[in-house]
């Protein structure tokens, strides 16, 4: 799908979309194409930043389509002709989406832009230098994860090289500058953060509205990074589903042993097979700084139980929480006396608080208040407005 460089258009930057997916952000980004793409008034043109690396082009290839355009410049482009816009990766190299990333009239990060990051660490650049490659104002970014609270929390927990710390200080600095460069800054957690211009939390729709499981196996369907506390399943019959690398490489930093844990290699269509199954009803859902928690909301929609920490959405009240080893292993017996009857209680009564996360609309319409402002004029679709064609 290709655009006029001759007409005006606006950028968008995020680091996954559909099948290229690590986690959470896809999901988000998947529901911005859906959601926001159709309403924008300026043309906009979707940027996929990947790591410039042999491993990382030959993941992305399995997915995109590759545009070969001999006798040009550059001969290789990568792109997704599904998705409903303009869209490029910064694959085989960056030279579309740096032309791409000049001509825009605004430019926005729909995530942090870590693939960036990761290149700077690996050419010893200093964070200014790695600010650089996008020579030019931010005009929003939205922020899906604090690197000064959740790598901080990791550099607390755990001794790492000092490369590796370094690395970690060069995100938490690297990120902390787009955020002080960006025109406006939004934060998707479910509670507020004054840190930023705005707050939009994520969404999430109850759809699947399961009953409670039986089963008293606990499930882990998150990320293997530190705040999200891995180590309290070490004594607990409980199934992880997760990178299997990035499991491998906690169990190894942590030196954690796990009594009794099954492994499922993250892929993101066994996804709905994973929540569906009834081979566990407790959810590991015990994250320490965790902005918005999407696994939290599809455990309680598939009918699991989770165990929740004391801070997230501390305002809601529900008796299943823990902030340590000791206190997770008591919540997991006390789950497990549970009828059914009471577990279903519990999860009308989670719904029932969460739904308020639930408007697409409200979500939207925060986003484009961002998105199609131009001077005091900003353009919101009604019941009656037509949509404005990508």
């Amino acid at each position: 799908m290709g655009i006029n460089l001759s007409e005006p258009y606006d950028v968008y930057v995020a680091t996954e979309v559909g099948d290229v997916s690590h986690g959470g952000v896809s999901v988000w980004v998947d529901y911005w194409l859906e959601n926001v793409a159709p309403y924008l008034v300026t043309k906009p043109v979707l940027l996929i930043e990947v790591e410039q690396k042999e491993e990382w082009d030959a993941y992305v290839r399995q997915f995109v389509d590759v545009i070969h355009r001999p006798g040009s410049e550059w001969e290789w482009e990568y792109t997704m002709s599904r998705l409903p816009i303009a869209n490029y990766f910064s694959l085989p190299d960056r030279r579309t989406v740096d032309m791409v990333i000049k001509g825009a009239r605004k430019f926005h990060l729909l995530s942090y832009p870590l693939p960036i990051k990761y290149q700077g660490d690996e050419n010893n650049l200093p964070v200014k230098k790695m600010r650089e490659v996008y020579k030019r104002d931010i005009d929003s970014f939205v922020c899906h994860s604090l690197e000064r609270k959740t790598l901080g929390y990791q550099m607390e927990t755990i001794k790492f090289p000092k490369k590796v710390q370094k690395f970690m200080k060069n995100s938490i600095d690297f990120q902390n500058l787009l955020l002080k460069d960006a025109k406006n800054t939004v934060w998707i957690g479910v509670d507020e953060d004054e840190v930023f211009d705005n707050h939009i939390p994520n969404f999430y729709k109850f759809e699947h509205n399961l009953s409670a499981s039986k089963s008293n196996r606990v499930g882990f369907p998150a990320r293997s990074e530190p705040r999200k506390n891995l180590k309290f399943l070490k004594n607990i019959d409980s199934v992880v589903f997760t990178s299997e690398g990035n499991f491998n490489a906690y169990r190894k930093h942590t030196k954690t042993k796990f009594k009794s844990v099954e492994i499922i290699d993250y892929k993101r269509e066994l996804t709905e097979g994973f929540f569906e199954s009834d081979d566990w009803g407790i959810s590991h859902s015990c994250f320490e700084n965790e902005p918005f928690g999407y696994s939290i909301f599809q455990s309680i929609d598939y009918g699991k139980i989770p165990i929740l920490d004391k801070e997230w959405c501390k305002k809601m009240k529900y008796p299943f929480r823990a902030t340590t080893q000791k206190q997770f292993e008591k919540q997991v017996a006390e789950i497990s006396k549970l009828s059914i009857e009471d577990r279903n209680n519990y999860l009308g009564k989670l719904k029932d608080y969460l739904s308020k996360y639930s408007s697409v609309g409200e979500w939207r319409n925060k986003l484009l208040s961002i998105y199609n402002q131009d001077g005091d004029q900003v353009w919101l679709p009604t019941d009656i407005s037509p949509s404005k064609g990508v």
